[in-house]
């Protein structure tokens, strides 16, 4: 499938989206992603394809892709993504991917690592748009104060009381102790992480370590980046 660039926005400091519209309607459920294949000169060690969560929700009627990109080292394929010109194009395939909710009467801990919330604005704007309940407590790490999707996320919790979204700023990380802190039934919640590779890891061992089934958590790893 084709897609092509119709806007791009500095969300952040260092994070972009990018919107496309595609060349036929696409279906997907929010939380999956989408694979691109980007043609461009020298590419690096990583290839011309990358995965990239599909950042917006369905009732947008476009996709998008929200990344950081430093412009000091960007990847090859980061670097020919920004280059892209509006109507540009790009070519993906999919959508893919099982980080979605099965539930939405459940009630759910979502654990975010700086880019790692990406996959879960479009989970709580699909949720907001429906009416539907959104029994969420956010937990979202990020290295400074310049947050990704803040204004967006706290105007959805502004009229959703169950909704409750707690920020760490380095060098305030999540751990057992804020888990526990704020997640009074740590048994009930379904967990659901999203983020670099080690914080993934690490927060999955806490939660075992707190006696979280499972079957009750969904992990979602984005390489490449540091640990927040």
């Amino acid at each position: 499938m084709e897609l092509t660039l119709i806007e791009k926005k500095q969300e952040t400091l260092d994070a972009v989206s990018f919107f496309f519209k595609p060349s036929f309607p696409i279906l997907w459920t929010p939380g999956q992603f989408l694979i691109y294949n980007l043609e461009h000169k020298n590419p690096d060690i990583r290839g011309k394809m990358r995965f990239f969560t599909i950042s917006s929700a369905p009732f947008e009627n476009h996709i998008a892709i929200t990344t950081k990109i430093d412009d000091k080292t960007p990847s090859s394929f980061k670097k020919a993504l920004n280059q892209i010109p509006i109507g540009g194009k790009i070519q993906t395939k999919g959508p893919d991917g099982n980080f979605v909710l099965e539930d939405v009467f459940a009630e759910y801990v979502f654990i975010a690592g700086g880019i790692g919330i990406t996959p879960f604005r479009p989970i709580i704007l699909d949720l907001a748009n429906d009416k539907s309940p959104i029994n969420v407590t956010l937990l979202y790490a990020n290295k400074t104060g310049d947050i990704l999707f803040k204004n967006e996320l706290e105007e959805i919790a502004k009229s959703n009381p169950n909704f409750k979204i707690n920020y760490f700023i380095s060098p305030n990380h999540i751990d057992e102790d804020s888990i526990k802190k704020l997640v009074p039934n740590l048994k009930q919640p379904l967990y659901y992480i999203s983020g670099p590779n080690n914080m993934v890891e690490d927060l999955l061992a806490v939660l075992k370590k707190l006696g979280v089934e499972d079957k009750r958590i969904k992990l979602d790893y984005f390489h490449g980046y540091e640990t927040i």
